[in-house]
């Protein structure tokens, strides 16, 4: 009678450990001290703007056009005008 096959032994990797999660500092608000300090050690000058509504513009001045004299028209505007005939000369190879 034969043997029955023996059962494949499976190889098992071995599982890297589980990381733990590095959760962030919750964040927290900026000590205005601590700003002004910041600043004043960098040179730098804090600007603060406020809205105070709309800007009123001045208003535009009204478009001038250019003034330009205008060129005088050239010697030959009674002559006829002539027709020419033109050709395209076949290329020599040479």
């Amino acid at each position: 009678m034969p043997q029955p096959a023996p059962a494949p032994v499976e190889a098992h990797e071995p599982q890297p450990a589980p990381v733990a999660k590095h959760e962030a500092p919750p964040a927290r608000e900026p000590d205005p001290a601590e700003i002004e300090r910041a600043l004043r050690d960098s040179g730098l000058e804090m600007v603060q703007t406020r809205d105070s509504g709309p800007i009123e513009l001045p208003p535009d001045a009204e478009f001038v056009p250019a003034k330009r004299t205008r060129r005088p028209p050239p010697q030959d505007i009674n002559e006829p005008l002539v027709q020419v005939e033109t050709v395209r000369q076949p290329e020599s190879k040479g």
